[in-house]
């Protein structure tokens, strides 16, 4: 960030680069049309750089950006009419394939655990993504989502309660399901 900050191009460009594919799928929970989230994450980007003198923390940076990408994505789709929810078509929206938790784990409690997710409402559904694979705290989760902390707290619950009560499993490998990276 202190390269960034100074007016380091080559420090800008990977932290672009970093940056891009994690917010691009988070757009894809809100809409299929590529080119507005595209839009969005390069205004968001053209913003940074102008006001690289002003940026926050590098602590609070992750935050920021899904922040200002998220006001800006649903601005864009609010302007072109082009919203759609997590129950979209085609998206990537946690699909069964990202939940490989481990190569012996039965197809079966894989496609219960799909089930149980797109069961969910589409706003705990936001709050497990942004938690369990963005690896955010409830406060950023609640500046994200605008939102009070609490407010996070109780979607949270109320999401790990929905989800206990669909599977057969303990609340420990509903969680080691949820925290268990993506794997290709």
């Amino acid at each position: 960030m202190k390269n960034i900050k100074e007016g380091d191009f080559k420090s800008y460009s990977a932290f672009y680069t970093g940056y891009f594919r994690k917010l691009y799928n988070y757009g894809k929970k809100f809409t299929t049309d590529g080119g507005i989230i595209e839009d969005a994450i390069q205004d968001i980007f053209l913003s940074f750089w102008k006001n690289r003198s002003n940026l926050p923390a590098a602590e609070t940076i992750n935050s920021y950006l899904i922040s200002s990408f998220r006001y800006t994505l649903f601005r864009k789709l609010k302007q072109s009419r082009n919203i759609t929810d997590f129950t979209g078509g085609d998206e990537p929206d946690f699909s069964a394939d990202h939940f490989l938790i481990r190569r012996e784990m039965d197809a079966e409690l894989r496609q219960r655990f799909y089930v149980a997710i797109q069961a969910l409402t589409p706003r705990q559904r936001e709050a497990i993504f942004l938690r369990f694979y963005e690896g955010l705290s409830y406060e950023e989760i609640a500046v994200i989502m605008n939102i009070t902390v609490k407010a996070t707290y109780k979607i949270m619950a109320r999401s790990l309660d929905a989800l206990k009560e669909m599977l057969p499993v303990s609340l420990a490998m509903l969680l080691m399901l949820l925290s268990r990276p993506i794997q290709n």
